[in-house]
C-alpha cells in the first residue's frame, strides 16, 4: 500500500518560513511565509490543523493553518522569551518550550501555563516527549540530561512560581555522563519501553533504557556529533556529525561492552556533500533518510543503498526536516480544525483549577422541522421510556435474587 508523504523544511532563508515538498518529485506543494527565520528543533506539526514554529531571536511562536500560506494573524503566541526549543505532544494537547535555562509547559487550546521548572545550570538544547506522552526528557548546554514523569510535571498542586524551588517536583532521574552540550536526542516508539540516544560534542552517543535511566551503550567516535535518529523498530542507529558523514550503527546485535569505538567497519557510512549535519529524519516506512546540513542542502538518501536519491538545494542553512502524512486538510479551500489555539499565560495561577478548552464542531449539524426530524424526536422519547422500564425490571430482579441469598444463607 502506498503511502502518501510529504518533507517539510525549514532554513535562514526570507523567502518562507517552511515550505512543504514533494520529496520524490521535489514539486513545492506550498510555502509557509512571514514568521521568520524558525529556530532549529522550533517546527511542530499540530495534528492536521496547524504548523507551529518558533521564530528565531523574538518570543513569538506562528501559527500557520494547513491549508494556508499566511500566519494566523488573530492567533500570535507571545511567549515570555525567546524560545531554544519546542516540543509537541503526541495528542497534541500539551506543549513545552526550552527558554534559557527554564522549560515552560502549556495547555496549548487553553493556553494555560501549567509549569516552569528548570534543573539545567545552562540554556536547554532540545526536549522531547516519549511517544506514549508520559516522560518529558531535556538535555542541555551543560551536558545534563533531565527526565520527568509528565503526569507529576502538570500537576498544577505541584506547580509553584518561578521565584522560588520549594514543591518543585523532581526528575524521574537526572543522567550527567556528557561532558560537553547534548546536540541531539532521539526517543524510541515503544512508550516507556522504549530506548533513547542522546549525542555529544564530547564525540560521544550514548543510549539508555527510557524507564529508569540505565546506560546501555556508549558509542564513541572521532568527530563532533551534532544529530541522531532510531529507526521504528530501533534496529538501526543514525547518527550525523560535523564533517558532513552520518554513520548508521546496528544495534540488533550490540557489542557486550558498555564502551564501543566506531572505527573501520564497525559502522556503515553515508559520504554525502561536506557540510555539518544539522537534523536528520526517517519516513514512515523506513526507507528513506533525510539530512539536513548547513551547506543549504537537504539530501534524501535510500537507506538500503545509503546512496542520494534527491538534493534539494535551499538558500540558508537548514534548520528543520520533518515528514508528514500528505492530509487533506493541506490543500483544502476550508479548513476544520478540531481546536481553536488561546493565547498563551505568561504566570501560572494556582487558584484557577477550572478552565474550558476550545474545540470546534467538526461534523455539520443538520437542523431541520420536516416530519422525519419530528418522528426521530418522537423514537427518542419512546427509547428513554423503554430504558426507564428496563432499569426499573432490573432492579426488582436483583432486590429479589438478593432476598432468595439472604433465606438460603439463613438455612
Amino acid at each position: 500500500m502506498d503511502i502518501n508523504e510529504l518533507l517539510i523544511t525549514s532554513s535562514v532563508s526570507s523567502e518562507s518560513s517552511a515550505c512543504l515538498w514533494d520529496y520524490n518529485t521535489l514539486n513545492v506543494r506550498k510555502l509557509f511565509k512571514n514568521g521568520g527565520v524558525l529556530t532549529s528543533k522550533g517546527l511542530e506539526v499540530v495534528g492536521q490543523d496547524y504548523i507551529l514554529g518558533s521564530e528565531l531571536g523574538k518570543p513569538i511562536l506562528h501559527v500557520w493553518p494547513l491549508n494556508s500560506q499566511e500566519c494566523s494573524k488573530n492567533t500570535r503566541l507571545i511567549l515570555p522569551e525567546v524560545a531554544t526549543c519546542l516540543a509537541l505532544c503526541p495528542r497534541n494537547i500539551y506543549f513545552a518550550a526550552g527558554i534559557n535555562c527554564k522549560v515552560y509547559v502549556w495547555q496549548l487550546t487553553s493556553g494555560k501555563l501549567l509549569s516552569v521548572h528548570q534543573k539545567n545550570y545552562q540554556p536547554v538544547t532540545i526536549i522531547k516527549f516519549s511517544s506514549d506522552g508520559d516522560y518529558l526528557l531535556i538535555a542541555g548546554q551543560d551536558g545534563m540530561l533531565v527526565v520527568y514523569n509528565f503526569a507529576e510535571l502538570v500537576n498544577l498542586s505541584n506547580s509553584f512560581l518561578t521565584q522560588t524551588d520549594i514543591g518543585q517536583v523532581e526528575p524521574i532521574y537526572i543522567k550527567n555522563d556528557h561532558s560537553m552540550p547534548i546536540t541531539d536526542l532521539h526517543v524510541g516508539s515503544f512508550g516507556r519501553k522504549s530506548q533513547f540516544a542522546t549525542v555529544s560534542s564530547d564525540q560521544t552517543c550514548r543510549i539508555y533504557n527510557l524507564a529508569d535511566g540505565e546506560a546501555l551503550l556508549t558509542l564513541i567516535f572521532n568527530e563532533v556529533l551534532t544529530a541522531t535518529v532510531f529507526d521504528a523498530p530501533c534496529w538501526q542507529l543514525f547518527v550525523g556529525n560535523n564533517n558532513g558523514s552520518i554513520h548508521q550503527f546496528s544495534l540488533k546485535n550490540p557489542p557486550r561492552k558498555l564502551y564501543h569505538h566506531i572505527e573501520g567497519k564497525s559502522s556503515l557510512v553515508f559520504g554525502g556533500p561536506k557540510g555539518k549535519v544539522v537534523c536528520l529524519a526517517i519516513n514512515i516506512t523506513n526507507t528513506v533518510l533525510a539530512s539536513g546540513s548547513n551547506n543549504n542542502l537537504v539530501c534524501i538518501w535510500e537507506i538500503k543503498s545509503r546512496q542520494i536519491m534527491k538534493r534539494i538545494e535551499h538558500k540558508g542553512s537548514i534548520t528543520n526536516i520533518k515528514f508528514v502524512l500528505g492530509y487533506h486538510n493541506f490543500f483544502s479551500e476550508k479548513l476544520k480544525p478540531c481546536a481553536i489555539l488561546k493565547s498563551l499565560e505568561r504566570s501560572i495561577n494556582l487558584s484557577d483549577t477550572k478552565f474550558t478548552l476550545s474545540q470546534m464542531q467538526v461534523c455539520d449539524l443538520n437542523f431541520d422541522d420536516d416530519e422525519k426530524s419530528l418522528e426521530r424526536e418522537h423514537s427518542y422519547k419512546n427509547l428513554s421510556k423503554e430504558n426507564m422500564k428496563l432499569r426499573c425490571i432490573n432492579r426488582q430482579l436483583y432486590n429479589a435474587a438478593l432476598e432468595i441469598s439472604k433465606k438460603y444463607n439463613s438455612v
